[in-house]
């Protein structure tokens, strides 16, 4: 029987609930580098399905009529991945 660090376990359980994994904080940094939309923020991802939580409508209408552009930005910025298919935003 071998035991598994606290760290691992933390890692995995953040991987399979959250979506957070080095690829979520890739497109996090890449978000707030390349996107620049005030009051969004990229709350997870998971599946292809970037999740974004918007501060106001304002900004939710900015990513809906620039969410292909923001895909294929973001596709281009991982190195021409095709593995972000969708945005979800939450309006909070």
């Amino acid at each position: 029987m071998t035991w598994t660090s606290a760290a691992e376990v933390v890692i995995s359980l953040l991987k399979r609930q959250f979506g957070l994994n080095k690829c979520f904080f890739l497109i996090e940094k890449i978000w707030n580098k390349e996107i620049c939309i005030s009051g969004t923020k990229v709350n997870g991802y998971k599946n292809g399905i970037i999740s974004i939580i918007a501060q106001s409508s304002v900004a939710n209408s900015e990513l809906l009529i620039r969410k292909k552009e923001i895909i294929e930005k973001l596709n281009k910025c991982l190195i021409g991945s095709t593995s972000i298919k969708n945005i979800k935003v939450t309006v909070k």
